[in-house]
């Protein structure tokens, strides 16, 4: 066996492992890390893979991009947010990614509550209520995730191994 193919299984390996994980824990890039894997094996390991599987592998990487600002909003929207308290939400998770897990898990949550309060002049109660809207679609998001790297890692094996 060549060393590519090694390099390719490992590296490939690695990868998918380390994207799965981030799918699940919000400190780790996640899907796009999966893509990169599938790559890595489909370009060092000749046969390995179809390059429908990269193009699914891709395609679902961006729904998963998206998927955590889109659940963040709704679920805010649901919980009552107003606009000013939904952009509160998504700056506040994008500000939480520079303060490690804490900022991350908190950051949707204290961004709506702050827009809330600061800028649509809403109560507490009502505010309150918005950042647990936010906080709840952060989590929807990132189960939403979980499960789209784990589809992948079905046809990833379905891929490889059976096809």
């Amino acid at each position: 066996m060549p060393w590519t193919v090694s390099l390719g299984w490992i590296l490939g390996g690695l990868l998918l492992l380390i994207g799965f994980l981030g799918a699940w824990l919000p400190v780790l890039p996640g899907l796009p890390v999966m893509v990169l894997g599938a790559l890595a094996v489909k370009l060092l390991v000749p046969g390995a893979l179809s390059w429908w599987t990269i193009a699914v592998f891709a395609v679902t990487a961006l729904v998963a991009l998206g998927l955590d600002a889109l659940a963040t909003a709704f679920t805010s929207r649901l919980a009552g947010a107003s606009r000013k308290g939904i952009a509160g939400a998504l700056v506040g998770g994008f500000l939480g990614l520079f303060f490690g897990l804490p900022g991350i898990l908190f950051g949707p949550f204290l961004g709506a509550v702050v827009a809330e309060l600061a800028f649509a002049r809403r109560p507490v109660a009502e505010a309150l209520k918005a950042g647990l809207g936010a906080a709840v679609g952060f989590l929807a998001g990132t189960i939403g995730k979980g499960l789209l790297g784990l589809f992948l890692l079905v046809w990833f094996f379905a891929d490889a191994f059976v096809f």
